[in-house]
């Protein structure tokens, strides 16, 4: 079990699925936790109470991920109340909604981008303002194993925004070592989340993705926020540049 004890942690897209076990997990290891959220707040509310009911400290954070003020702001109020940010998980991302190619307009494509893709730009940002000082930092950003697969299912402007995450990836942890700050990925398969019934709500196309697992199963999102765990733990501290596909096999 990877010991987070006195690390302040901000997880963006806190409110459900692999944000909010990630929140969670977090937690029960010893960090002090900011749940973002953007829309969801009664999600956000049932993660922070569940975390102080477990004796946990944590706050909710609202902010659209998208827009810099935003992000700056929630930014600064985790600084504010915890005095530091040590770790940043850019969770926060989706698929707005499907479409083939040819009838891909430039506003989703522009929207996917600015969601799963800008948004990491200015959380990283952000946080870096307060990590680069303190020489020390862990960012782990959440990829999806559709970056290798090519967005089957009318689902390309997704895994093409998730596969820049992989190449952001890499390119900000060979710049951002020299401060000591280390940043990996982690590309999950499919996973048991509300994801699924918005992005893909057709239940034999559900029932197909899970056929192809070779572990025949979806993954739950604590299977996920265990490996997002280990890689911000000093149990990672030689890991970098990496993204981690968890995936069943698939």
């Amino acid at each position: 079990m990877q010991n987070l004890f006195g690390k302040v942690a901000l997880v963006t897209g806190a409110s459900s699925g692999i944000g909010r076990a990630t929140a969670e997990l977090m937690a029960s290891r010893g960090a002090k936790v900011a749940i973002h959220y953007r829309d969801n707040i009664k999600g956000a509310t049932e993660v922070l109470m569940a975390i102080r009911e477990s004796g946990g400290d944590c706050i909710a954070v609202q902010a659209d991920v998208t827009q810099k003020d935003q992000v700056e702001t929630m930014v600064q109020e985790v600084v504010s109340t915890f005095g530091a940010v040590d770790i940043l998980v850019n969770n926060a991302g989706g698929g707005v909604k499907k479409s083939t190619f040819m009838d891909m307009t430039e506003q989703l494509w522009e929207e996917t981008y600015a969601l799963n893709v800008k948004s990491i730009l200015f959380c990283s940002q952000a946080a870096l303002n307060h990590m680069i000082p303190q020489k020390s930092g862990k960012i782990i950003n959440l990829s999806s194993a559709a970056a290798r697969l090519g967005g089957a299912g009318e689902s390309i402007h997704y895994a093409s925004a998730k596969g820049a995450v992989n190449t952001l990836t890499v390119g900000m942890s060979r710049e951002l070592i020299e401060y000591g700050i280390i940043v990996n990925g982690i590309a999950p398969g499919m996973v048991d989340t509300p994801f699924h019934e918005k992005f893909a709500p057709d239940e034999n196309r559900l029932e197909r993705l899970v056929a192809s697992v070779p572990v025949q199963r979806a993954a739950s999102p604590v299977e996920i926020a265990e490996v997002i765990c280990f890689l911000a733990s000093d149990a990672a501290n030689y890991v970098l540049g990496e993204t981690i596909t968890v995936s069943g096999g698939r």
